[in-house]
C-alpha cells in the first residue's frame, strides 16, 4: 500500500490513478482533516464487495443518481 499527503496525491493525480487502474495498488491519501481515504481499482472494489464473485450490471442508473460532483463543491 502506497500512502501519499493530499497535495502529493493532487501533484501526482494521473499517475496514481494510472497505479490503481493497471497495477492494481492500492493508495492511501490523507486529507488536510486528517481524514483518510483508500483508492482501489474498480475491479478490485467488485471483487472485494460481491465476495469474488461478478458484479451484477445495472441496465440505468437508479432515478435521482447523478455522476458529477455539482453538490459538493
Amino acid at each position: 500500500m502506497l500512502n501519499f499527503s493530499y497535495e502529493e496525491a493532487l501533484q501526482n493525480f494521473p499517475h496514481l490513478l494510472d497505479n490503481v487502474a493497471t497495477g492494481h495498488q492500492v493508495i492511501t491519501v490523507q486529507g488536510a482533516n486528517h481524514e483518510s481515504v483508500v483508492l482501489i481499482s474498480k475491479d478490485d472494489f467488485d471483487s472485494i464487495s460481491t465476495g469474488g464473485r461478478p458484479a451484477p450490471t445495472l441496465a440505468a442508473s437508479p432515478p435521482g443518481a447523478n455522476n458529477n460532483l455539482d453538490g459538493w463543491l
